[in-house]
């Protein structure tokens, strides 16, 4: 096991798509350790539960994430069950999935029955007062159109009335302990239980696998230490209320509460019992809201590892968001408690493939995107873009928009996924993504997908694992796979490290330089030198720092800007044919 090198993981959101990388995490397995996990929706399922096969390595961890996997591959349409008000509306979509027009259309019906029949009635009723055979078959038909139509509004309505309810979600993700109901289990149930089976954990000795087990490393595994830990997860949500990200298991601040009985319907007892019992900021106590009690929301190491999964897949009117509430203390007299949304992270941020990077990385950050298959490549379902080319983006498919729903899409992707899309086309960050092309009923809102089309999506994830660990494919399928490929580029961390370093300078020496040229030097009066060496005796914002210490903070900075001074030439001049032509920006964001 020492032999084993470390890497770090990112995956891509998608729903079902995420059956592509167990066998990519198997795969990479074999050749690395995984220091850093994270994910974003149907990634983020994947990151927890490969967080709790590191977590298990040395107890058979990766050979029980393959049998749960084969567990799961015949079952993956029964992990999506609708909270009882909603089955109705949920059997019309379950029918739209199946591509079983005349059951959607009865369906609906059955949906708004009485609505239906008001239309059939409306419909038959100038038959009944004209009479004749010709009046009879007009309105025969006219019966018909009205009454899908009257059952289709009250559907509508239906909707519009339910999902605020089920917070805009058909599927809570839980089912009530008491129930009777022994098939499948709902999404957060199932999910619970693979992470202990996989991290070898036994229910019933002990609560679920917390992010504290994480950090501390595995039995025989590596040891974490405070600022170090074994195994690091993140995940990312989307807070709908304040319209930002969060990254878990932090939440930055200790002003978030929970309900139990509101919990209950989202994740299976005894995680919400672990999140009641958990400890507490000491800030933090339990308030009240009306008659409900409000339970602060636990503190990083102590929260359940499947919930940061679940926060992160909510997918918007399929799987209900999660309810949290908070403080507005903008309110001055009386702060109120609002209600707070947390769905969806690929809302936004759908490949937070940031999450893990270093000016200057000591191992690898893999990441797995999914893209849209093209019929004019039909060869490349696997890529992996390891070639140095200064036309960084020509060698990536450009998706086609044939139609008004592909539009609508498109803009809803690109306003969502433009940043995430940018970090995977510049040199020393691009080479380390693989890119896996899914065809329309490949992965997605594709729940019902037979068995056999999980099995390629299992074998494409197989084939980028083979890729990122420059390993050959030994199973037939993959083989095959491979022998089509005609983009076959292993992973070279070597010349990935050199190429981080070359856009990493060119970043460094654009922004120094700039900063220099603001700053200016002790001979030129009225620069922002000298404003600040002014400004620091008696700043009017953290003036409780020390002299002493605002003056060290100003030399280092001087000291720098005197160095970069004396920088010529600038090596980012095309001339000297060393930087790639695809440049980098270092800035200050907030994180999240």
């Amino acid at each position: 096991m020492s032999a084993l090198k470390e890497c770090d993981i990112i995956m891509k959101g998608g729903i079902t798509s995420g059956l592509v990388y167990p066998k990519a995490i198997k795969t990479l397995s074999e050749s690395y350790v995984f220091r850093c996990i994270g994910g974003t929706s149907a990634g983020a399922v994947v990151a927890v539960v490969t967080a709790a096969a590191e977590y298990g390595r040395h107890s058979g961890g990766y050979q029980r994430l393959d049998s749960v996997t084969a567990d799961l591959r015949p079952h993956l349409i029964d992990l999506f069950q609708p909270d009882r008000r909603a089955q109705g509306v949920y059997d019309v979509f379950r029918a739209v999935l199946d591509k079983k027009y005349g059951t959607m259309v009865l369906r609906i019906a059955r949906v708004g029955l009485p609505w239906t029949l008001l239309g059939v009635g409306v419909g038959v009723l100038p038959a009944i007062l004209i009479g004749g055979i010709g009046a009879w078959l007009t309105g025969l038909v006219g019966a018909v159109i009205l009454g899908l139509l009257f059952a289709l509004v009250a559907l509508v309505v239906k909707l519009r009335n339910l999902l605020p309810e089920l917070d805009y979600g058909l599927c809570p993700g839980s089912r009530a302990e008491n129930s009777e109901d022994t098939s499948f289990p709902p999404l957060s149930d199932w999910l619970t239980d693979a992470i202990d089976t996989i991290a070898g954990l036994d229910p019933t000795q002990r609560g679920p696998l917390l992010i504290r087990d994480l950090k501390a490393g595995g039995p025989g595994g590596r040891v974490g230490e405070p600022h170090r830990p074994a195994i690091d997860l993140r995940t990312v949500t989307t807070n709908l209320n304040m319209r930002r990200p969060y990254t878990l298991p932090n939440m930055n601040d200790r002003n978030y509460y929970f309900k139990e009985c509101e919990f209950l319907r989202i994740f299976p007892k005894r995680v919400v019992d672990q999140m009641v019992t958990a400890t507490r900021d000491k800030a933090q106590e339990v308030r009240r809201d009306g008659d409900d009690v409000l339970i602060p929301f636990p503190l990083a190491d102590d929260l359940p590892v499947v919930v940061t999964a679940r926060m992160s897949l909510s997918f918007p009117f399929l799987i209900a968001a999660v309810p949290l509430y908070r403080i507005d203390y903008a309110v001055a007299e009386i702060p109120p408690v609002r209600r707070v949304l947390f769905s969806d992270g690929g809302l936004s941020s759908n490949f937070p493939i940031h999450f893990f990077d270093s000016l200057f990385p000591t191992r690898p950050t893999f990441g797995i995107s999914l893209e849209e298959f093209d019929e004019d490549k039909k060869t490349r379902r696997v890529y992996l873009p390891m070639p140095a080319r200064d036309g960084t983006e020509r060698d990536l498919s450009i998706g086609k928009i044939p139609g008004v729903g592909a539009f609508a899409m498109a803009l809803l992707n690109a306003a969502k996924d433009w940043q995430d899309q940018l970090r995977t086309v510049l040199p020393g960050y691009r080479e380390r993504v693989a890119h896996i092309y899914l065809k329309d009923d490949e992965g997605g809102l594709n729940l019902n997908m037979p068995p056999e089309r999980i099995d390629t999506l299992l074998d494409l994830g197989l084939r980028a694992g083979h890729l990122m660990t420059a390993t050959a494919p030994t199973d037939p399928a993959t083989i095959a796979i491979a022998a089509e490929d005609k983009d076959r580029y292993p992973f070279d961390f070597d010349d990935h490290r050199w190429r981080r370093f070359l856009s990493a300078y060119g970043a460094l020496e654009e922004v120094l330089l700039e900063a220099q040229a603001s700053w200016g030097d002790a001979d030129t009066p009225g620069t922002f030198r000298d404003f600040i060496a002014d400004y620091l005796n008696d700043p009017a914002s953290y003036g409780n720092s020390s002299l002493a210490t605002r003056l060290m903070a100003f030399k280092r900075i001087d000291d720098l800007m005197s160095l970069v001074k004396g920088w010529d030439p600038e090596l980012r001049d095309p001339k000297y044919k060393l930087l790639p032509k695809r440049s980098g920006l270092l800035r200050i964001t907030p994180r999240y």
